[in-house]
């Protein structure tokens, strides 16, 4: 008996994943923000909420949608933290170190 091997591509939507800070929306419009993950078990608070709510993987991906990360922030962030030049105040600082110059 010979066996086959099913070639088929695999079909259907990647789940998103779920990771502590993100955010996510309920049907009512209502952020949620993700505070701790566990194996069975999703912990988050509501805003205006102070109480943390807890829930399954399953029912948090059935029921609320993954916000967007927002690339406003990102892009803050780059243009205030440039590699480039903290590499060259960072050689600066070696030169002068050896130099003896403060």
């Amino acid at each position: 008996m010979t066996r086959k091997i099913n070639q088929a591509p695999p079909e259907g939507q990647t789940q998103p994943e779920i990771r502590p800070g993100d955010k996510w929306q309920d049907r009512s419009g209502l952020i949620v923000t993700i505070t701790d993950i566990h194996d069975n078990r999703v912990t988050f608070i509501r805003d205006g909420y102070e109480y943390p709510c807890t829930c399954t993987p399953d029912r948090l991906r059935r029921e609320f949608i993954p916000l967007a990360t927002s690339t406003k922030n990102l892009s803050a962030w780059r243009a205030s933290n440039h590699p480039l030049e903290k590499t060259k105040k960072l050689r600066e600082l070696i030169l002068n170190s050896r130099r003896g110059q403060p």
